[in-house]
């Protein structure tokens, strides 16, 4: 509203105050926006709180949702100076005898003789290494110095893997050349001269990028259209260093070999004497002998009468062996001196293997590929006896995990109290009573973990309820676990407490012939399913499913020897019926109409978290439908007080015109008396 500009001056009325009472009368119906819009933002905060605190009861309620993860383990070690594990829920509890022979070292070449000085030169030249079959060529000039010739093979585009570094001893700095992995596979070798590389001329390709070890063959663009027959091959030949022919490799292509068997297959075939790698999708292979090198390496794909073609690459030299020849004065083969030698770790797991000289061997002290779900840290080698490790299942992780989910439920349930509650000693209520949206979050945080669990059923199942393993509701409606009866709980059925926890859409059937597949994780329904299915003929020729308390049974697909629920979605990407994704195998060997009962299980924290995604859902979910609504009626309320304001600032404008006439009139009034002589 605009500012008052005119005192009373000649009728001695204080005008500014008048028009502000006048005005004030007129402000009631802004009072009346401005507090309902008031309210609005209040509930529109407290809806945004309750948003986040929901959000993070989410967050607990996911961690607990798949039984899988919730499996977890803790590691003991008889000595963690030896030994040390860490195991994921793919291990099993019990107890290994870890036997350490020889840890994986790295390999390490120190120059013997050394220079005074750092800043000393080491001339121009050539020097030449190699590391894990790859070479690198490092040329020095006249002012290259020892400490320039360091930062040169570390900061080489082509440096393999090695780190050059300075030791001082004797008076004397030494070049130090340390491998970056450890394993027998990465040696590092000061050469005379380069090395023979063969590199294929073309780049194996898959959807025209780079393809990679783990692409399989038939991926290749370079394979034709046709499907492989059976019987074709892939034959590995060429000559050894000394242009002696190697005896010819034959693979057998199948549908799942891969780049990585030819790489492996290539360096079979050559004895071990090259060492065969995988870049930008082209296979090269070098001579693990520096120096001249007759090598040469061919690939042939054999069709054997087949219509699939497969276009391999030509394999050409790269490199020439002995092309470039090491200049360096002083920096030779022989100036060093190998310090540590490259080697694996050897080990045994249980006595395993039982031959005296017989070792599990890896390229790292960190071997997680032997025992299952576990990865071992070795430290230092043990006696002949061994260390053990005891793997036991880690109750508490689950216990924390319900803990937070309790807390993060209970402070979404006080807040929502607190927000849609009625508070007797303010005689006030709380800003979301009354908002239908909110109570009807009440009752869908309520039930999952009041009802039986879904999929769940008497005989079968060790739990069937949350309350069973010591979850429960108190009088004022925040829960609590109960540790005793947790504690009892997961000691009779360890598996049993984390599925009615977590179980994330496992199955099962009643019938050998018609057997649980699969699940969606996110849109199968969980609870028990009635399928019907026919075979004549070795094939399914109809099948039908609905959930067992449906009255009105729903075709199914099938294809091959597996049946799927409808998967129709509605306009919101949900899901029409229950059996999206549910799939189910079923034996073609006998025929017959085969009536079935499939179960899908679902965790109660599963059931929650899908309840509280549904909630949060970004476009249709049940908080965001309020929060827009909510948003509407501030505008709409915004709208109308910016209306008033614009009413008011006229009103208020006339009033102060009016006056400023009366005002007026009586200075005119005034000066004609003056004039009279009546003043």
């Amino acid at each position: 509203m605009s500012t008052l500009q005119f005192p009373g001056i000649f009728s001695g009325i204080d005008t500014s105050k008048l028009i502000q009472q006048l005005m004030a009368v007129e402000q009631r119906t802004l009072n009346i926006y401005q507090q309902r819009l008031s309210g609005w933002e209040d509930k529109k905060d407290a809806l945004s709180d309750l948003e986040s605190k929901l959000t993070a009861l989410r967050s607990t309620a996911a961690a607990l949702s798949d039984a899988e993860q919730l499996r977890a383990f803790n590691v003991a070690s008889s000595d963690p100076d030896i030994i040390t594990a860490e195991a994921t829920n793919g291990a099993f509890e019990g107890n290994h005898t870890v036997v350490v022979n020889q840890l994986a070292t790295a390999d390490r070449w120190i120059h013997t003789a050394g220079l005074e000085y750092a800043e000393d030169f080491v001339g121009a030249g050539t020097f030449i290494y190699s590391y894990n079959g790859k070479e690198a060529v490092i040329t020095t000039t006249d002012t290259t110095t020892l400490e320039d010739l360091v930062g040169l093979i570390n900061n080489d585009a082509d440096n393999p893997g090695v780190t050059a570094s300075l030791l001082h001893y004797d008076d004397a700095y030494h070049l130090m050349l340390n491998g970056n992995d450890a394993g027998s596979d990465y040696q590092v070798s000061v050469n005379a001269s380069s090395t023979e590389v063969w590199q294929a001329d073309e780049a194996l390709t898959v959807n025209t990028d780079n393809a990679g070890l783990s692409t399989r063959i038939i991926q290749l663009d370079q394979f034709g259209e046709e499907p492989l027959a059976g019987g074709e091959t892939i034959e590995i030949g060429g000559t050894d260093r000394d242009g002696v022919a190697i005896t010819p490799v034959t693979i057998d292509l199948t549908n799942n070999t891969k780049i990585s068997h030819i790489i492996s297959e290539i360096e079979d075939a050559f004895g071990g004497n090259v060492v065969a790698n995988f870049e930008n999708g082209k296979i090269i292979v070098t001579d693990k002998v520096s120096g001249a090198s007759s090598l040469s390496v061919t690939l042939t794909y054999n069709a054997n009468g087949s219509s699939a073609t497969l276009d391999l690459p030509a394999m050409a030299v790269l490199t020439e062996g002995g092309s470039t020849t090491a200049s360096l004065t002083g920096f030779a083969s022989a100036d060093f001196e190998r310090s540590q030698t490259a080697q694996d770790s050897q080990i045994k797991v249980d006595g395993y293997p039982s031959g005296e000289d017989d070792w599990i061997s890896r390229s790292s002290n960190t071997i997680d590929d032997v025992l299952s779900g576990v990865t071992l840290h070795l430290h230092d080698v043990t006696g002949s006896t061994g260390e053990q490790l005891t793997l036991t299942r880690d109750v508490e992780s689950v216990k924390e995990k319900l803990n937070a989910m309790v807390n993060a439920y209970n402070a979404a349930v006080i807040f929502l109290k607190e927000k849609t509650g009625y508070n007797d000693v303010l005689k006030t209520a709380g800003v979301l009573m009354g908002d239908y949206v909110v109570s009807t979050i009440k009752n869908q945080l309520l039930t999952p973990l009041v009802a039986r669990t879904s999929g769940f059923v008497t005989d079968v199942d060790s739990f069937l309820m949350p309350g069973q393993i010591g979850l429960q509701l108190d009088g004022d409606g925040t829960l609590s676990l109960d540790t005793n009866a947790f504690d009892k709980a997961i000691g009779e059925d360890y598996m049993g407490v984390l599925a009615i926890i977590g179980a994330d859409k496992t199955g099962s059937s009643d019938s050998n012939t018609v057997r649980f597949y699969g699940a969606s994780d996110t849109y199968t329904t969980a609870g028990t399913y009635n399928v019907q299915v026919t075979v004549a003929g070795g094939e399914i020729t109809a099948a039908q499913i609905k959930m067992s308390d449906d009255s009105t049974w729903r075709d199914a697909t099938f294809s091959s020897n597996i049946v799927t629920g409808n998967s129709s979605f509605n306009s919101d990407g949900d899901p029409i019926y229950a059996e999206n994704g549910l799939q189910l195998g079923v034996d073609l060997s006998q025929d017959g109409t085969f009536t079935v009962t499939v179960r899908v299980k679902q965790g109660f924290a599963g059931v929650l978290n899908d309840s509280l995604d549904r909630m949060l859902k970004a476009s249709t979910g049940s908080i965001n439908i309020d929060q827009k609504g909510i948003d509407d009626m501030i505008e709409g309320i915004q709208d109308r007080i910016d209306q008033e304001n614009d009413r008011l600032d006229r009103k208020q404008q006339q009033l102060i015109n009016r006056f400023a006439r009366l005002e007026s009139t009586l200075a005119l009034l005034q000066g004609q008396l003056s004039a009279l002589g009546l003043s």
